[in-house]
């Protein structure tokens, strides 16, 4: 038995790969509140992942407030391929946004998002900076 395993992994370790099961977007739980501690029920949260190597950005995700201003996004994993080479193992990061109309967007990075999230009020119209590039990606024909 010993050398059976020991051979399994000898193999593994020759072969350059191994499986591992990688997280492609967090899961967050926030609730969206003004300075007064009133509820948001219109915040939209965006989760922009990025992947390096090579570089992928696919577009961002939105996700909606519900009415008691909770933002719920379920953790997302895969299973891939670590390879033993230059440029072999994904590694990826996460930008998010949180908006709502009459209010300063609020951004960061990361799996943790702060709860209860305050924004300010403000007068004019600010929207997170992936709402907008994808809105003119989409508006334009590109996607």
């Amino acid at each position: 038995m010993k050398r059976m395993l020991f051979s399994l992994c000898l193999l593994l370790m020759l072969s350059g790969c191994l499986p591992r099961y990688a997280m492609i977007r967090p899961g967050y739980d926030i609730d969206v509140r003004n300075r007064e501690g009133e509820s948001l029920p219109n915040a939209t949260l965006w989760v922009r992942t990025g992947r390096s190597p090579p570089g992928y950005f696919p577009p961002p995700e939105s996700f909606q407030a519900d009415a008691q201003g909770h933002i719920h996004v379920e953790k997302k994993s895969q299973w891939e391929k670590s390879i033993f080479f230059l440029h072999g193992t994904h590694f990826y990061r996460w930008h998010w946004c949180i908006e709502a109309p009459g209010y300063m967007p609020r951004s960061g990075d990361g799996e943790e998002i702060r709860s209860p999230l305050i924004l300010t009020p403000t007068a004019q119209t600010e929207r997170c900076r992936y709402a907008e590039d994808y809105a003119d990606a989409i508006s334009s024909g590109h996607r």
